[in-house]
């Protein structure tokens, strides 16, 4: 412990000098969070070593590298004692507007982080209450009017996913309020809603999944919003939904039964789910479509597995009354696997 301590007191004296290279502070920064996180009776014995104030004033540096180590540290710094330095965070966030970007950054962290064990959830379990408004008065309503006009999303990203690592914490209280976000007046705070599920979705087994099972269509319904800070991701999506609209060979396979083969598609059911998504978008968010490109991949259903026929089909008749143009100049494409289908009795 007492070389920890020698090691804080040096960390911080190469802070306080004016002319420390920027590597070396870097390194003092980081390693200050560190000796937090792992040891942190460091700072309880010694008054004098105020490490938080020491990262908060990092934030004043030209160098955004350093401030990301300083919210980064800042963070480690509340994970090794929530008691001590949760409450200084949440502090800052509320009296510092300026700097809200880094220190959410800071409280991701602490909200995220691996390391905080049983004891340590204890304290922090019961400080949720403190966390959530500070997130959405905060964060949401003043801070992100700010920053939502002049199109800077970073601080309702960050936001985002402090809302979701939250709810994975105590989502029986906190998973209904993140659903009653979705029907706010304020766009920006249902788009937020919104973005946080995704940190909800995580690959091991959580104790939210089920109530997010119940509740993932209320945040689908967002789908049908009006303002498009909640639809802004459909550009970046659609691509990735329309290779799903492919037969993929490696999950097609053969399965022997007696002196009979058996064809089986593996991927026949997510392929089915990316057309139902299609019809889907074509009736809430024709206006966003490029429809050509729709059409291209909507035609290899006109070729797949019988039910997949079946929504194209409905997704054509669709288009033919939305886009009449569109479906005459493709009608020759569209005609010949229709023709095959109608001669084997498959529609």
């Amino acid at each position: 412990l007492s070389k920890s301590s020698q090691l804080a007191n040096q960390l911080a004296q190469q802070l306080r000098t004016a002319d420390t290279p920027d590597g070396v502070r870097l390194f003092s920064l980081l390693t200050l969070g560190e000796l937090g996180r792992k040891c942190p009776k460091v700072y309880e014995n010694d008054s004098t070593l105020k490490p938080e104030e020491l990262l908060v004033d990092a934030f004043n540096s030209s160098s955004e590298e350093l401030k990301t180590a300083a919210s980064y540290s800042l963070g480690m710094l509340a994970v090794g004692n929530l008691e001590k330095f949760l409450p200084f965070l949440l502090k800052q966030i509320n009296s510092q507007p300026k700097r809200q970007y880094l220190l959410l950054h800071a409280l991701k962290e602490v909200i995220g982080s691996e390391s905080v064990d049983m004891k340590a959830m204890e304290f922090f379990r019961p400080r949720i209450e403190q966390i959530w408004p500070v997130l959405m008065d905060h964060a949401i309503w003043p801070v992100l009017m700010d920053h939502a006009v002049c199109a800077e999303e970073g601080t309702r990203n960050v936001v985002a996913e402090c809302l979701g690592k939250l709810c994975l914490v105590h989502p029986e209280s906190l998973l209904p309020l993140l659903k009653d976000c979705t029907v706010s007046k304020n766009p920006l705070m249902r788009a937020s809603a919104v973005t946080a599920v995704k940190f909800l979705i995580v690959e091991q087994w959580t104790a939210a999944d089920d109530l997010l099972h119940d509740a993932m269509p209320d945040f689908l319904q967002t789908v049908n919003d009006r303002d498009l800070n909640i639809r802004d991701i459909l550009d970046v999506f659609l691509p990735s939904l329309y290779a799903e609209t492919m037969v993929k060979k490696e999950l097609v396979r053969e399965v022997e039964m007696g002196p009979f083969k058996h064809t089986v598609d593996d991927g026949l059911d997510l392929r089915k789910a990316a057309f139902e998504c299609m019809y889907t978008l074509l009736e809430t968010c024709l206006e966003r479509l490029e429809i050509n490109e729709f059409m291209t991949h909507m035609e290899s259903g006109l070729k797949d597995h019988h039910d997949i026929k079946l929504l194209t089909c409905l997704m054509l008749a669709r288009l033919a009354a939305l886009c009449p143009t569109q479906v005459l100049q493709r009608l020759d494409r569209l005609c010949e696997p229709l023709k095959v289908s109608f001669k084997r009795g498959l529609i």
